[in-house]
């Protein structure tokens, strides 16, 4: 399955406008992510466009997200499966085999998910360091079609005039910006 998504860093206007709308059709669910990072001991996922990362959030995932696949927005291949251990197990685990910490990003999430059935799920992140985001993704099988539907849900959001931002939260910070 692909996720298609596009992250957008619209102005605070919009972002309140956007709120209001989904939670006129439910109330978000909240959360306090923590994403660490790891590098992998032989492959440079930076240069290959990949991510390996640990999410602590509710409970602790680990999640793979390949390449993307076409741009503006970020369609991969992503695996993701939840860990029934701590962050420090998980954490010593993915050392023991040579990977190495790069960096955590940190967040507050206002997460829906619309009842659609395409799986489209809209988040606003407040990122430290970054600022507030805007996340809206479906999921599909086909990369096109998924932009399409993608496309299209911006429209009907109000957000198809931002600009995806092409980085993630993670190239954000270690970039400075």
């Amino acid at each position: 399955m692909l996720e298609v998504e596009a992250k957008l860093k619209p102005p605070a206007g919009q972002v309140a406008a956007l709120r209001r709308k989904l939670e006129a059709i439910a109330p978000p669910s909240l959360r306090t992510q923590a994403d660490t990072y790891f590098q992998h001991p032989a492959r440079d996922l930076k240069a290959s466009d990949e991510a390996l990362r640990l999410r602590c959030d509710d409970g602790l995932a680990i999640t793979w997200k390949g390449p993307k696949l076409d741009a503006p927005f970020k369609t991969r291949e992503e695996i993701e499966f939840g860990l029934d251990t701590d962050l420090e197990t998980a954490t010593r685990l993915l050392e023991a085999l040579g990977f190495t910490r790069v960096a955590t990003v940190e967040k507050k999430r206002s997460e829906w998910h619309l009842p659609r059935a395409d799986a489209a799920a809209v988040c606003i992140d407040e990122v430290t360091g970054l600022g507030t985001f805007v996340e809206v993704e479906v999921m599909a099988t086909d990369a096109g079609e998924g932009r399409e539907r993608l496309e299209a849900l911006l429209d009907e959001l109000d957000l198809a005039d931002c600009a995806p931002v092409q980085a993630s939260y993670l190239g954000l910070l270690l970039s400075g910006a």
